[in-house]
């Protein structure tokens, strides 16, 4: 099993943990995109982009400022519907009509998290007309926080020690049933103290 877009790496588990042997290499891959994922849910984010541009679309809810769930690494095209026929008759300029918010963020490696319309833009964002923004571009981050895969090592680390106890039961849990899963990981003030580092609520 590959690492699908993984926080962490094979080779630097196994670096990492003395592993010298592959014989335990598809359950590295596998605990490390597990744990991946589990870290997008606890953010609500994710912490990697796609080759191509993706389109997404949104409501706004406000006429000149539209947040999104996934940041932004890149736009290439924006668009409004504003009389809900689903056709994106208007076509946004960066810089003319919208900028990037913070205006800083990839000084500072991190995506942009919001789109303001800018004070002489030609446009407005649709309030509450459903779909009524088309985004075609990059959402996530381009580039892993070390947090983040300091976190997917740790979080995979535990996870491959499962094989270590009968039937993956700590020894030392109370009436042998804490298992090491999802929530015990939660519960490792090490693993979400790195997991929530820098997280925003916008």
């Amino acid at each position: 099993m590959a690492i699908t877009n993984g926080y962490a790496t094979l080779q630097g588990f196994k670096d990492r943990f003395d592993i010298e042997d592959s014989i335990d290499d598809n359950e590295i891959e596998a605990a490390i995109t597990a744990v991946s994922r589990m870290i997008d849910g606890i953010r609500g984010e994710r912490f990697f982009t796609t080759t191509s541009d993706e389109t997404r679309y949104f409501t706004a809810v406000n006429s000149d400022v539209l947040f999104v769930p996934l940041k932004i690494v890149s736009i290439t095209t924006l668009k409004t519907d504003n009389d809900n026929d689903r056709t994106y008759e208007n076509t946004w300029t960066s810089g003319t009509d919208y900028d990037l918010l913070p205006y800083n963020a990839s000084l500072d490696s991190e995506p942009y998290r919001w789109i303001e319309v800018t004070p002489n833009g030609s446009y407005s964002f649709p309030k509450n007309i459903r779909k009524g923004v088309e985004i075609a571009g990059k959402f996530g981050w381009s580039s892993i926080p070390a947090y983040i895969s300091e976190a997917c090592y740790l979080g995979a680390n535990r996870l491959m020690k499962r094989q270590d106890t009968p039937l993956g039961v700590s020894a030392a849990a109370a009436l042998g049933q804490l298992q090491v899963t999802a929530e015990s990981l939660k519960a490792d003030p090490d693993f979400m103290k790195l997991v929530l580092t820098n997280k925003r609520l916008y």
